[in-house]
């Protein structure tokens, strides 16, 4: 086999750079933002931290849940644990313009999983639905 006849790896783990519109950039991402958007929702992380690479309504969503965490956190005094493991990151590029992501988020107690659809927009990939059980 010759060096031009290697593929990188689906997850984007190759060391070569990657065109900004190539759907393995978005496997690059998945574990930061997922860890981001778990941190946002507990009230760790400002909400505006995702800003760049969520739509305006995925944002608003994420808003919401922190204010829940900082009221639940206010009548209770419940902090959540801070350790956070991304795992089982699958990826699925529906198409050259459209990726969608499952992964697993592990804390001590419970884990939680997330779903992501990422679109290529004219400013890059963002996160264009985000559910987080």
């Amino acid at each position: 086999m010759t060096t031009t006849d290697q593929r990188p790896s689906p997850r984007g783990d190759s060391t070569e750079p990657l065109s900004p519109d190539d759907p393995r950039v978005v496997a690059r991402m998945v574990a930061p933002v997922a860890r981001s958007a778990v941190e946002i929702i507990r009230d760790m992380r400002p909400v505006n931290a995702l800003a760049r690479v969520v739509t305006p309504e995925v944002g608003q969503i994420l808003a919401r849940r922190a204010a829940l965490t900082r009221r639940l956190r206010a009548s209770t005094g419940y902090a959540p644990p801070r350790q956070l493991q991304v795992t089982g990151e699958r990826i699925c590029v529906v198409n050259e313009h459209t990726v969608e992501v499952s992964c697993v988020l592990r804390e001590p107690d419970r884990a939680r999983f997330l779903a992501m659809r990422w679109e290529l927009r004219h400013t890059g990939w963002r996160v264009t639905v985000l559910e987080i059980g």
